[in-house]
């Protein structure tokens, strides 16, 4: 994944040509608090946005989106903008949140019994496929630009077991404890599809 982000990174900084193009760096604020950074490309009228910061303050997240807008940056003080693009990070703490069954549960029907007998994942990777749609305003007279996006991450987590009610059946095996299992486990990133986010950027 590492090798995949440095690609894209080359890639994209091949793609600037030698003229002039619009670029904007800042914050975005939301799930995950991140610095931002927006190259134009093709004359303004496409941009590659790289993001990385704190995924819910528990891990980081890093994020490369390749977008289109509906018109020129800087033609206009208004721009709908969207992209694709891939994403991946690492959480290092336990995941402990109640709606976390949604998919490393057991087969038990009843949601107060798969309450008690879910799975979680403890100190996890997660990547996938990321796409972006929003609206941004630029100022007329400061070179500022504030947007609102929505951008999700599907994808997949990976990780070792993590036990919050201390019912590890594997207790008695070397290495594994009530709580915490050696054992692997995956799941669809859930937590990647509430991406909303707004953004303050500073325009050059």
């Amino acid at each position: 994944m590492k090798r995949l982000f440095l690609i894209l990174f080359i890639t994209t900084a091949m793609t600037v040509v030698s003229v002039a193009q619009p670029r904007a760096i800042g914050i975005r604020i939301g799930g995950n608090q991140e610095v931002t950074f927006q190259q134009g490309i093709h004359y303004g009228k496409r941009f590659v946005q790289f993001d990385v910061g704190s995924f819910y303050a528990k891990g980081l997240q890093i994020t490369w989106t390749y977008n289109w807008l509906s018109q020129a940056i800087g033609n206009s003080a208004f721009s709908v903008y969207g992209g694709i693009g891939l994403g991946a990070g690492f959480i290092f703490g336990d995941n402990t949140n109640a709606w976390y069954p949604r998919f490393l549960d057991t087969k038990a029907t009843d949601y107060m019994e798969r309450k008690l007998n879910h799975r979680a994942l403890r100190r996890y990777g997660f990547g996938g496929l990321a796409a972006q749609l929003g609206l941004e305003y630029r100022f007329d007279n400061i070179p500022l630009a504030i947007s609102l996006d929505y951008r999700p991450l599907i994808g997949i987590e990976i990780g070792k077991l993590y036990y919050p009610n201390g019912n590890n059946p594997n207790i008695g095996k070397s290495g594994e404890t009530l709580y915490y299992s050696q054992k692997l486990g995956i799941g669809y990133h859930t937590p990647g599809l509430w991406a909303f986010g707004l953004s303050a950027r500073y325009c050059f």
